[in-house]
């Protein structure tokens, strides 16, 4: 059965480091490899540069698929803000897109879509639900396959040249500059990294509070806070103090487990 391989690509560092891998490792694959980016137009700026940047270290034109109605038109649709609960705008900007997407190429090809996507081996979890449900669609994870960490992502990003996105400079996820899953802390760095993006966020919350007076508190981004409140002075200090300190105790539980893998290390040897 003939066979057509493609790699999504999220603009992140796991997919990144999953085609370096590949075209090392699985060259004649990865050379029949179409790259796959799916575009929602609502990505951070560094995304596209990093993506650019992969496409000059590989020698590979990467594929961009775009949803055919705008985030802009769907609002008016649905006539609500997506949310971690009602999480529409994955379907309608990437799931939907991608899936014509590979439809199309399996009419052409009429054999399997074989989908290469970079969940490690140390989240194996991911691999459980990150199915398309389409019998069109083998999904293959090569780092599950070779045992690959978090820790040989990293090495593989730094063997290769191509590091990591600037957005890891003060964020800790690929996406959307508005998504819904991001924290108040990221809200705040999109604030002072982007601050047209934070208020272009914040005008489609205030056009819902408009059409919701009454649901105040429930049409926001944040389902604790509303954009508008997050950048008063007095909230800001709180939500970085709450930062500084989950990260401090993030901090000591790693340094305890590291110590616990030293010593449980040791006892081997004793």
């Amino acid at each position: 059965m003939k066979e057509y391989h493609i790699l999504s690509l999220s603009g992140g560092k796991d997919s990144t480091a999953l085609a370096f891998f590949m075209k090392e490792n699985m060259p004649e694959i990865f050379e029949n490899t179409e790259l796959v980016f799916c575009d929602t137009e609502c990505e951070l700026p560094e995304t596209y540069d990093y993506l650019n940047k992969i496409e000059v270290f590989l020698g590979k034109k990467i594929t961009r698929i775009k949803p055919e109605k705008s985030f802009e038109h769907l609002m008016i649709t649905y006539g609500y803000l997506p949310s971690p609960i009602h999480r529409w705008c994955t379907v309608e900007l990437k799931t939907k897109p991608f899936k014509q997407f590979v439809h199309k190429k399996f009419k052409s090809c009429g054999g399997v879509i074989k989908l290469y996507i970079g969940i490690r081996y140390d989240e194996l979890r991911r691999a459980e639900y990150n199915k398309y449900g389409d019998s069109s669609i083998k999904e293959v994870y090569p780092f599950v396959d070779n045992l690959i960490t978090h820790e040989d992502v990293m090495e593989i990003l730094d063997k290769f040249g191509i590091g990591l996105p600037d957005y890891y400079k003060w964020s800790k996820r690929s996406g959307c500059y508005f998504c819904p899953y991001q924290s108040k802390m990221t809200w705040l760095k999109l604030y002072e990294h982007h601050p047209y993006l934070f208020f272009r966020a914040k005008a489609f919350e205030d056009s819902r509070k408009a059409d919701n007076p009454g649901i105040y508190k429930k049409v926001g981004w944040n389902l604790d806070m509303l954009l508008e409140d997050m950048i008063k002075p007095e909230n800001m200090k709180k939500i970085k103090a709450n930062y500084e300190k989950e990260e401090k105790t993030k901090k000591e539980k790693r340094k305890n487990k590291q110590a616990l893998k030293l010593i449980n290390a040791i006892g081997i040897f004793d």
